[in-house]
Order: C-alpha cells, then sequence, then structure tokens
C-alpha cells in the first residue's frame, strides 16, 4: 500500500515537473512566433507604402503605425527644384565710369593730339575751367575747347574762330594715345557731350553733359 503510494506520488512529480519545465519553452515560441509575424506584416506594409509612392510620382514615407510623414519630408521629382537668380553684373547696364581730376600732363598730351589732328595750328592751349577728364572700363576720355596763344598767326585765328570754340572730345586706351574723336556740332546740341557718341552716357552725366559753359 505505502509502496503504490509512493510510486503514484513519483510519477505525479515527474509529470508535474514535465508541465511545469514544459510551458515557459512553448510560450517563449508562441512569443517568437507572434513577434516574426507582426514583424513581417510590418515589413510587407512598407514596402507596398514605397512601391505606391514611388509610382505615384512622391516619396511620402509612411510608418509602419500608419502615419504618414511630415509634410516637410515630401519631395516630389517632377517639380523642377527653384533657380538663383542671376545677379546682372555692373556691366549690364553699361561701363563704370568715373570723372577724374585732370593732371597737366593730360593737359599737354590732348593739346598734342589736336596738334596732330589740326595741321598748321600750333599756338593754342584749353580754356581754362573747361577741361573733362575721365574713365570708363579702361578707357580714358577727355573734353575741352581750346583758345589762341598771343603768339598764334592770323591763320590759326581765323582757324580757332570757325571752329567756334566748340568742345573737342578724345579718347585713349591704357595702353594708347590720346586720340581727337569728335567736336561738338554748330549750333552746339542743347544736351552737350550727351550727344557725343564717343562718349558713354554714363561720364557724360558725371560730367553735367559739359555744359558748364554756355
Amino acid at each position: 500500500m505505502t509502496e503504490d503510494f509512493e510510486a503514484v506520488l513519483h510519477r505525479g512529480s515527474e509529470e508535474l515537473a514535465a508541465r511545469t519545465s514544459a510551458l515557459p519553452a512553448a510560450t517563449l515560441r508562441a512569443r517568437g512566433d507572434d513577434l516574426r509575424r507582426r514583424r513581417r506584416l510590418a515589413v510587407t506594409a512598407l514596402t507596398i507604402t514605397l512601391v505606391a509612392s514611388v509610382a505615384g510620382g512622391t516619396f511620402a514615407l509612411t510608418t509602419p503605425s500608419g502615419e504618414a510623414s511630415r509634410p516637410g519630408a515630401v519631395v516630389n521629382p517632377t517639380t523642377p527644384l527653384p533657380l538663383p537668380t542671376p545677379t546682372p553684373s555692373p556691366s549690364a547696364s553699361g561701363p563704370r565710369c568715373r570723372s577724374l581730376v585732370v593732371p597737366p600732363e593730360v593737359k599737354e598730351a590732348v593739346t598734342q593730339a589736336y596738334r596732330r589732328a589740326q595741321p598748321g595750328l600750333t599756338h593754342f592751349v584749353p580754356v581754362k575751367g573747361t577741361f573733362y577728364y575721365g574713365e570708363c572700363d579702361g578707357v580714358f576720355y577727355a573734353g575741352t575747347s581750346f583758345t589762341p596763344t598771343a603768339d598764334a598767326t592770323e591763320g590759326e585765328l581765323v582757324q580757332l574762330q570757325d571752329a567756334g570754340g566748340a568742345e573737342k572730345y578724345f579718347t585713349k586706351s591704357e595702353d594708347g594715345a590720346w586720340t581727337f574723336t569728335g567736336t561738338d556740332g554748330f549750333p552746339r546740341d542743347p544736351r552737350g557731350c550727351a550727344a557725343i557718341p564717343e562718349i558713354p552716357a554714363r561720364l557724360a552725366e558725371l560730367w553735367d553733359n559739359c555744359l558748364a559753359r554756355p
């Protein structure tokens, strides 16, 4: 009687131990299977969302929870990005000009240039207070009128008088010599040197259109 009870008790202990040890393993496998199933579902949902988004022309991403990404992260590849507006260069609206203080050597060089352009005319000098001098993009410009000196010949006096004391205009490149390029018409255009095509408009503006002398 005692032996049978002990045998039954022993078998019951073994069964209880077997059930107790098997329960965590089964639960762990069940939980693992459940996690893997959820992961597969999430990956499948994300893949479908990406394929649909690319096919629709956008790259809006959807998280596994189903929430759409923020609007700031959406980029439409079919919409071109705006190009920067080009900044116009200073030369786009004309040359850069500056009015300069004329040195004595420039006055002499301009006077010599007019002598070369007018054979037989020697005894004259620039009229005081009417000399214009400036530069635009490396090219120098000058404007002045001339008056005879005390030793001028009669022919020179007549020649200068015929010129009417009009403004004369000259140009010189950085590595060149002064060249006589033009003169005011008669009667003089009321626009002054703004009417002279050889003088840049911006420089004529800086010179007040060369109208200082009536």
